[in-house]
């Protein structure tokens, strides 16, 4: 039997610290992750966001597809990309609208990619 396991080395994703991990896969699915003993930020210690991080990359724990709920008691309903992002950008500008631009704020991490930043940054102006 091959042994289909692979590491490979990457930053958390969860804040600023940017601590190494060790991303454990089969090519196409994670199946653990530990701290890199060689990162200089972590020297392999990871706190509990960091250590079971693989279980927020299994597809049966993400959102595939936007939701959308009309009211707080509604159930949440399947849409296009179209009908939620217009829904959020009709609910920020109202908030905007009633209590200023200082109501809406992101909170993001410090280790987003280049065009996330970029992303994030066209979505709050």
């Amino acid at each position: 039997m091959t042994d289909t396991r692979h590491e490979t080395r990457s930053t958390c994703c969860y804040c600023g610290v940017g601590c190494g991990v060790i991303i454990e896969h089969d090519g196409s699915r994670i199946s653990g992750v530990r701290g890199d003993p060689e990162h200089p930020a972590n020297f392999g210690r990871l706190c509990s966001k960091g250590a079971t991080l693989h279980l927020s990359a299994r597809p049966e724990t993400r959102a595939l597809h936007p939701e959308l709920r009309i009211a707080r008691d509604a159930p949440r309903t399947r849409v296009g990309w179209g009908v939620a992002l217009s829904h959020a950008a009709d609910r920020f500008a109202a908030i905007i609208e009633a209590h200023g631009p200082d109501a809406v704020a992101f909170y993001i991490s410090g280790q987003l990619l280049t065009e996330d930043y970029y992303a994030f940054n066209k979505l709050a102006k």
